[in-house]
């Protein structure tokens, strides 16, 4: 079976691809051997929060500090102008899929599971940020049995930021005490207020804020909080958990809804091994059963290291999975350089043009071939807290010159 467009891992910027590319018209096809690593998304869209310094302040303001960057960053290689509409866009589709993110023009800061402080792009609606809480009086909600959400730690460091911080222990619908089985529970809660309607007389007098664990529903996320405030008669906001994390989960959940009602296909459990190409065009991927996956476009969203998209062998070197693309590396890995080899992870991958179109026996370019999201290299998402940023950007970039590869 041929189609447009095969989408390689099911990583936020493989589902993005897909979702403008259904968008602009086209067949699409997505191949993933997991869920993708959206369940370790903390909530919120973290554009750019630090630039490579030595000792590097919170930035404020991501679309002044671009040209920071290397650039050969992906960032740099799409240029402003592309950041700015892939981010435009992104925001839109959320909106339409009932996922509201705010924007201040900037990044503001967001509260870790640790009680930390990070700088977000892109916060969801309720998600709790240092500047809603400081010097408020605040209620913590901790369930039961509930380990994963460490409330201790949120109390302690918002107490540094000059809140007043109480922790309330609660038992929570249901028999689970883990993050999904809890957000499927407040899910089926056939009268929610009803359960908020008992906790209200828990909270300590002139409570301003209340902050649940980020698991109040899946689904009816946004109906369950809007409850809860009308009953508790304060803002409720939400920190996120451990993994695996809800609000990350959710928006897999949009996205992938929407992709099946638009007829995208998937297919999971699937590993693809190897692929087929004629000069410089990709014909076909390969999976572990042997068989042959034909596209007009090929997208590889296949996670880096962390999901396999690139991997390590014994002697530190590292090779890209599917394709052998070539990979730059600053150096081997190796256990005595612990510090530069993490540095050295994160900034290896595949080298593109501005395009996303990667290198093909030393020089010419993949014509119908296109690298996103972890796999590329030049840039450190956990430095940078730039993870989703970027996914958005090359997801929407490598669609955008798929849709232009087709004839569109």
């Amino acid at each position: 079976m041929n189609t447009d467009a095969l989408i390689v891992g099911e990583e936020l910027d493989g589902l993005l691809a897909a979702t403008r590319l259904l968008e602009l018209g086209h067949s699409v096809r997505v191949l993933a051997t997991g869920g993708g690593s959206l369940h370790y998304a903390p909530g919120g869209i973290h554009v750019l929060g630090y630039t490579p310094d030595d000792e590097p302040e919170p930035v404020s303001s991501p679309m002044d500090q671009l040209s920071a960057l290397d650039d050969r960053h992906p960032y740099r290689l799409a240029g402003e102008q592309v950041v700015v509409r892939a981010l435009d866009w992104f925001f839109a589709t959320a909106d339409r899929m009932s996922l509201h993110f705010l924007r201040n023009g900037g990044n503001v800061t967001a509260v870790t599971p640790a009680g930390l402080g990070i700088p977000v792009y892109g916060s969801t609606r309720r998600q709790a940020t240092r500047h809603a809480l400081r010097e408020k009086t605040v209620a913590i909600i901790r369930f039961r049995g509930h380990r994963d959400f460490p409330a201790g730690l949120v109390a302690a460091e918002l107490g540094r930021e000059g809140s007043d911080v109480s922790v309330i222990d609660v038992d929570a619908p249901g028999q689970s005490k883990e993050n999904v089985g809890l957000a499927r529970a407040f899910d089926g809660l056939a009268d929610p207020g009803t359960y908020f309607g008992a906790l209200k007389p828990r909270l300590p007098a002139g409570t301003d804020v209340i902050i649940f664990p980020a698991v109040l529903g899946l689904q009816r996320h946004e109906r369950i909080a809007e409850t809860a405030e009308a009953l508790l008669g304060a803002p409720c906001l939400e920190v996120p958990t451990l993994p695996p994390s809800v609000p990350g989960l959710r928006l897999h959940g949009a996205l992938e809804d929407r992709l099946s009602q638009g007829n995208v296909m998937f297919h999971r459990g699937v590993r693809v091994v190897g692929g087929r190409r004629s000069g410089r065009r990709c014909e076909a991927v390969i999976d572990d059963m042997g068989r042959v996956l034909k596209a007009s476009v090929l997208v590889v969203a296949t996670g880096g290291v962390l999901m396999g998209g690139l991997e390590v062998d014994s002697r530190g070197q590292i090779r890209e999975t599917i394709f052998d693309l070539e990979v730059f590396q600053t150096e081997p890995l190796a256990a005595e350089t612990v510090d530069r080899s993490l540095d050295a992870l994160h900034q290896t991958g595949v080298e593109t043009d501005q395009d996303l179109r990667p290198r093909v026996n030393g020089s010419q370019q993949f014509e119908n071939l296109f690298v996103t999201g972890r796999t590329l290299a030049h840039w450190n998402p956990a430095s940078e807290a730039s993870s989703e940023g970027v996914s958005i950007v090359t997801g929407w970039l490598a669609a955008e010159a798929a849709h232009a590869y087709l004839g569109g």
